[in-house]
C-alpha cells in the first residue's frame, strides 16, 4: 500500500484554497455525481487521483489566470469542500440552539 507524505505548507495550501469562490462552484459542480462518478475521481479514501488533479488545475488555472503552489492542492481542496457539502446537517441541534434565542429576543 503506497504511503503518501504531505508537508505542512501543503496542507496549508489546501486549507487557503478552501474558501476560494472557484473552488465552491467546482465542488457544487460535483454535487450531484454519482459514486461511481465520483470514484474515477476520487480513490476510496477521498484522495484525488492524477486525471482529477489535471482537470481541476486546468479549471482552475481558466478561471482565475493563476496556477496553485502545489500540484494537487486545487483538486484536494474540492475534494474537503465536496466532502464538506454532503456530510449531514446537524439540523436540530443548531434549531434547537436558534429557537430559545429568537423567543428571548422577542419577549426582552
Amino acid at each position: 500500500m503506497p504511503v503518501t507524505v504531505l508537508s505542512p505548507a501543503f496542507d496549508q495550501s489546501v486549507t487557503a484554497l478552501a474558501d476560494h469562490p472557484v473552488i465552491t462552484e467546482m465542488a457544487t459542480d460535483l454535487l450531484g455525481a454519482t459514486p461511481e462518478q465520483l470514484s474515477t475521481l476520487l480513490s476510496a479514501s477521498g484522495a484525488p487521483n492524477n486525471r482529477f488533479m489535471a482537470l481541476a488545475n486546468e479549471r482552475f488555472a481558466e478561471r482565475t489566470g493563476s496556477h496553485a503552489q502545489y500540484l494537487g492542492t486545487v483538486a484536494r481542496a474540492v475534494a474537503a469542500r465536496l466532502a464538506e457539502s454532503r456530510a449531514p446537517d446537524p439540523g436540530p441541534a443548531n434549531a434547537s440552539d436558534a429557537t430559545p434565542r429568537a423567543q428571548s429576543t422577542a419577549t426582552s
